[in-house]
């Protein structure tokens, strides 16, 4: 188990880069999925050294908290020029749920509002003629970057909260890349590289969520690395997962509670008419071209 702090950033460090450049080579117009958070923050200055025409997707209702924020830390990584906002309305997130949900095959209302953030990524990112995304995905399970991590932290299983979660990844990244393929772009996950992986997982969980008097500091050792690419406020700047950080999920809350029902009952209402009209009038879902 890896318990060196300046051993773990450098070799953290140079297998990230090596895992954004792998997703990079020979490729065309290439996006990162970007929020303004640490993680895609990393990932899109990294990008943005081997090809500075790199392209940022942030999606969001109108004046969200990941709109507002991912304006922000593109200007303090100076891409506010490369910058594309995705905004979207309630509509748009009430048309996207039954093909979202038909391709994730789930109707949890967590793993829902992801999908459809990454729905809207990646029909923006297609319209402007980006075929694949970068994204930060699976920097919180390597991690411990969920505030829930910290009661595990505090009873000292951390590290087996995180391996928990390490394996369900693989099911989480099928299902976000079948989201984006609706819209035909692919996905490259640099964090989830196995090389990264390995190393993450070799990592002391100490290393990775510190506590002290101010609080708990999630992501700690990433936050180290990411000081060698980013501005530090940026770097050590909180930050709210995506679904609630844009409104989709509150939007969902909202059209599920104008029914009477929660998320859930809401969302399998929705899978159960998607699926009864699908069987009978098309074989299969076809991608959606983007608007």
């Amino acid at each position: 188990m890896q318990t060196d702090e300046a051993e773990a950033i450098r070799r953290l460090t140079a297998c990230i880069k090596d895992a954004v450049r792998s997703c990079m080579k020979d490729r065309g117009r290439i996006g990162v999925a970007f929020s303004g958070g640490i993680d895609s923050s990393l990932v899109a200055a990294i990008a943005a050294s081997i090809d500075p025409d790199i392209e940022l997707y942030a999606v969001g209702m109108h004046d969200s908290h990941d709109i507002n924020h991912a304006e922000k830390a593109a200007a303090l990584l100076g891409m506010e020029d490369r910058l594309r906002i995705c905004e979207c309305t309630e509509a748009d997130i009430e048309s996207a749920i039954p093909q979202v949900l038909h391709a994730m095959k789930t109707t949890s209302p967590v793993a829902a509002g992801i999908g459809i953030c990454m729905y809207l990524v990646s029909r923006c990112a297609h319209a402007h003629g980006t075929g694949l995304l970068l994204t930060g995905q699976g920097a919180d399970e390597l991690f411990a970057g969920y505030k829930r991590y910290e009661q595990a932290f505090d009873d000292g299983v951390l590290g087996i909260e995180l391996e928990k979660d390490v394996l369900a990844l693989p099911a989480q990244i099928s299902r976000d890349a079948a989201v984006a393929d609706l819209c035909g772009v692919e996905l490259c996950l640099p964090i989830c590289n196995r090389d990264v992986v390995d190393i993450a997982r070799g990592i002391d969980a100490r290393l990775k969520m510190r506590k002290d008097g101010g609080g708990y500091e999630r992501k700690y050792i990433l936050r180290r690395v990411s000081e060698q690419y980013i501005p530090h406020r940026l770097a050590w700047a909180p930050k709210k997962a995506a679904q609630y950080g844009t409104g989709v999920q509150n939007a969902l809350h909202k059209m599920a509670r104008r029914q009477g029902l929660r998320q859930e009952e809401f969302l399998n209402r929705v899978f159960k008419d998607c699926h009864a009209r699908s069987s009978q009038t098309l074989p299969k879902l076809q991608k959606t071209d983007a608007d």
